[in-house]
């Protein structure tokens, strides 16, 4: 075996036996692993939601599928609960299959009952859901990756990690970590946590895109609430770009107005009507990569290309 191939597999190896080691201690650390944890039988009415859970019920439809399901094969998977006061539980992981038990009329259900703080409740309730649920709206991915900064940068405040600003930075690097996504994904979407409800169930709805949504996150509440007044009146589409604009212009020291959202609009027209825009990924140019590393440069060249091709002078 050729030696750079030998490098290349022991270096994949190493990669990998680091990437588990540090999910792994990530597990220990925020009380994730349940393997070896017993299960109970317990009275399916002392079962009460967390407070601090951020998603949603499912719906009457895919709550009766899951009830059927579990009446069919049984409760596969054990919820995950903790002892609460007047010797109820809080649910941390499993209010969906909590709820479709209840709608088979069961009295009893099967749970695994930890007794942790309310920093590992709230790392429970958000990686239960961060990794099984299938489709997450963006609001629950930005209330559960803020959630779960916000809990560890408490744990960094009490053995005094360091600057509050390390500490944010710190406690956002593991949650990417911890859910295999990049640091900025989770930035923007804990943003989203800072729109108004009503411009937050646009984005959930698919109405606005979650870049856009981005952007406009960092105006004040009342002039998000003038955006949104205005988008519902004109019915105007909330674009990337248009969003960008608002955002780059805006002045803490003014409120948005509908008149400066129009001189916004007309900006972005008259922009966009002055140029040509096209997507070609990294991967398409291949070999060519190093040769063009801006868009400057594939701008240039593919001028360059139609003088030539079209014989224009």
């Amino acid at each position: 075996m050729a030696k750079n191939t030998v490098s290349g597999a022991l270096s994949k190896r190493i990669a990998e036996q680091q990437a588990n080691s540090i999910e792994s201690s990530y597990d220990e650390m925020f009380g994730l692993k349940h393997d070896d944890e017993r299960i109970v039988s317990l009275d399916i009415s002392l079962l009460t939601p967390h407070p601090d859970d951020p998603f949603r019920h499912y719906s009457d439809a895919k709550l009766r599928e899951l009830a059927e399901s579990i009446e069919k094969v049984g409760l596969l998977e054990p919820v995950i609960v903790r002892p609460a006061e007047g010797g109820k539980y809080e649910i941390l992981s499993g209010k969906n299959r909590t709820n479709a038990v209840k709608k088979n009329g069961e009295r009893t259900i099967r749970a695994i009952v930890k007794d942790v703080d309310d920093f590992k409740a709230v790392m429970i309730i958000t990686d239960a859901n961060l990794k099984h649920r299938e489709i997450l709206a963006p609001s629950e991915k930005g209330w559960a990756y803020r959630l779960q900064v916000e809990a560890i940068k408490k744990q960094g405040e009490r053995n005094d990690l360091g600057a509050v600003e390390f500490q944010q930075k710190l406690s956002r690097r593991i949650v990417a970590e911890i859910n295999e996504v990049k640091d900025n994904e989770i930035q923007r979407y804990i943003r989203l946590t800072y729109l108004i409800p009503e411009l937050l169930e646009m984005v959930d709805e698919g109405e606005i895109p979650v870049m856009a949504a981005y952007q406009v996150s960092y105006l004040d509440a009342e002039s998000q609430n003038t955006l949104l007044c205005y988008l519902e009146e004109t019915e105007t589409k909330l674009t990337i770009k248009l969003a960008q604009i608002i955002r780059e212009n805006f002045s803490k020291n003014i409120p948005l107005s509908a008149e400066k959202i129009e001189k916004f609009i007309e900006y972005n027209n008259k922009r966009e009507s002055k140029t040509i825009s096209f997507k070609i990924s990294r991967e398409k140019l291949g070999r060519f990569s190093d040769a063009v590393p801006n868009d400057e440069t594939i701008e240039k060249l593919f001028l360059e290309f139609l003088a030539e091709r079209f014989s224009v002078t």
